[in-house]
């Protein structure tokens, strides 16, 4: 405040995690103005970013910090400067008042601003204010128990909201807060030994840094557990729940950290996100905003008094993401709209089911990876598990599943027969790969863009082809897949294969003179065994094709338009296809002449339709 700064203003806070970075978080509070939390860690072009887009009036840092100002021009105060300590020190040690402040600050002011991931690559900032920070500590303090007795281990980084429900529950509630180092609190020994050291009794980690937690060294019991950020599966709630309160907790940024929170959880159950905290509503609507029914998929909506302001010189954005709330009992009611898939369950609470743009449509077919990732993570011997779509070769777009063993390591083969055996075939997996751990971001989540490539050399490499056969197909199988070889005791699918690539082997192998089917690649999968079964194909031209004439059953479809009243000229059915780049008028007409060669029924057409049956 005696910088001139205070409700309105934006101050960066680029500081180490320790006390001073605290102090300074409070500090900034205390004068009205709103804080910008950037992590020293990050790029220097995207705090270049955060600064030209946020564009603060003041960064707080120190010397050894302060690096990442440079190239900006916003005004930077070094807190271990001498001459600033000495002026901190000479200041009133009182409560700040409105009488301090440039203006009476007000709950409407802004809080803070905390910068998300983007879906087009840029960073934004979400302006979060002081009455939604107070709707939640009023609900979350009480309802966990929070108070002077507590000591709680502050584990996320202070760039990241969920810092803020840690520090402001717990300093409000009269909490002790616990800092520690990034090595003092990594994955696995180093933060069991943190919690053990330090008498922790509550802490929140996302469930892919709590199933690091050693398997010979228990959490103590009586640490209160609350697990958010992404996904719990039920094997950690099987381990973590006993001895303790363990919750699940769910909330994007634009909700104020935390939107719903569950009851006590226990046995090896999927989590639910929980119940709608005080004063917000949570709406599960169809495409049409309407709420569907208990047990159906639909978007969750969030309304209430817990909703942030919007995202930060961004309008556009705001309006599309913030919409009014047909639902709000008060006029000028607005719902966040997260872009999460949930449904409810019979006893009011919520389950999370996965991200609408996680969605993917492979094939034609729509895919929800966490349904996938629930497969893997309902068996005891895997205790972590992640479900992409790879497209390492353009156009090949394969569904890749990683797995971490809850313990010995797993054969991936025996996992994706289960898998096949569990799941449509469109939805297994081309590749299982084994991995000692998840990667994750620096604020503990999974971090999918580093999650590596398969290496399907490896199942490639083998028994070298014992004759001609088996070498024509060794080859197909590598042509169809995009590989350098394959060895005649390589499964089609242990290579990556799948239904449509199945397809294409079938073709190749009846250009180079052998005869399979699809089927066939389904049971035998290697060369060496479908050399057994490979007949002698005829040539590559039109196989059987007769005069194409005859009587035709009458299929549902055709018996419903016969069924039409009155005079009609024709039945049309149209689908939009995207041309691959490159593809000319010529070669197109050249594949559909193709297919017409080839099939009877695209060339045929019904003098009159006959009823079914």
């Amino acid at each position: 405040a005696a910088r001139g700064t205070g409700p309105g203003d934006l101050v960066a806070l680029l500081l180490p995690r320790s006390p001073e970075m605290v102090v300074a978080l409070l500090a900034v509070l205390k004068a009205g103005a709103a804080y910008l939390p950037i992590d020293a860690a990050y790029p220097r072009d995207r705090i270049g970013y955060m600064l030209d887009d946020a564009r603060p009036v003041l960064a707080l840092t120190t010397d050894a910090e302060s690096a990442g100002l440079d190239g900006s021009d916003v005004p930077r105060l070094l807190l271990d400067d001498p001459d600033v300590r000495a002026a901190v020190r000479s200041r009133p040690d009182g409560a700040v008042t409105d009488a301090d402040r440039t203006r009476p600050l007000t709950v409407r002011d802004a809080a803070y601003v905390i910068y998300t991931s983007g879906s087009t690559g840029r960073p934004k900032g979400v302006v979060v204010e002081h009455r939604t920070v107070a709707v939640m500590v009023a609900d979350q303090g009480p309802r966990m128990g929070i108070g002077p007795a507590t000591r709680w281990l502050q584990f996320a980084s202070y760039s990241f909201d969920a810092a803020t429900w840690e520090l402001s529950i717990g300093l409000l509630s009269g909490a002790t807060m616990i800092l520690s180092t990034a090595e003092e609190r990594g994955p696995g020994g180093p933060l069991a030994e943190l919690v053990e050291r330090t008498g922790t009794t509550m802490v929140c980690l996302p469930p892919t840094v709590l199933s690091a937690w050693p398997a010979d060294r228990p959490m103590p019991d009586g640490v209160q557990l609350v697990v958010a950020g992404e996904a719990c599966p039920p094997e950690l709630v099987e381990r973590f729940s006993r001895g303790r309160v363990m919750r699940n907790a769910y909330g994007p940024t634009e909700a104020t950290v935390c939107a719903s929170i569950s009851e006590p959880l226990s046995g090896a159950v999927k989590p639910p996100i929980g119940f709608p905290l005080h004063n917000t509503r949570l709406y599960v609507l169809d495409g049409r905003l309407r709420p569907v029914a208990p047990g159906v998929t639909g978007e969750l909506y969030i309304g209430g008094d817990q909703l942030a302001r919007g995202y930060l010189r961004r309008p556009e954005l705001t309006a599309g993401r913030f919409v009014a709330d047909p639902y709000a009992t008060a006029p000028g009611g607005r719902m966040y709209r997260s872009g999460d898939l949930v449904r409810w369950n019979a006893d009011g609470s919520l389950d999370y089911v996965g991200r609408v743009d996680d969605q993917v449509k492979l094939r034609g077919f729509r895919i929800e990876p966490g349904e996938i990732e629930g497969v893997l993570l309902s068996r005891d011997d895997i205790a972590g598990a992640a479900v992409i779509v790879r497209e390492d070769r353009p156009g090949d777009k394969r569904l890749v599943a990683y797995v971490v063993a809850a313990g010995d390591p797993v054969d991936v083969r025996e996992v994706r027969s289960r898998l096949a055996a569990e799941l449509p075939e469109h939805m297994v997996p081309s590749a299982v790969v084994a991995l000692d751990a998840l990667p994750l971001t620096g604020n503990g989540k999974l971090d999918r863009r580093a999650l590596p490539a398969p290496d399907y050399t490896l199942a490639a490499s083998g028994l070298a082809p014992a004759d001609e056969r088996e070498a024509l197909l060794c080859r197909a199988f590598a042509e169809v897949l995009g590989l350098e070889s394959a060895g005649a005791d390589a499964g089609f699918f242990d290579l990556g294969g799948d239904s449509i690539s199945s397809i294409q082997l079938v073709a190749r192998a009846r250009e180079a003179g052998l005869a399979i089917t699809a089927q066939d690649v389904f049971v035998h999968r290697t060369p060496q065994a479908l050399a057994l079964v490979a007949g002698t194909a005829e040539g590559t031209g039109t196989v059987g094709a007769g005069d194409g004439t005859g009587p035709v059953p009458a299929t549902p479809i055709t018996a419903w338009f016969d069924a039409i009243p009155g005079p009609t000229d024709g039945f049309h059915q149209a689908a939009v296809v995207q041309t691959p780049a490159g593809a000319s008028y010529e070669r197109i007409e050249g594949a559909l002449q193709a297919l017409l060669d080839h099939h009877d029924a695209l060339r045929r057409r019904g003098d009159e339709i006959l009823e079914a049956g």
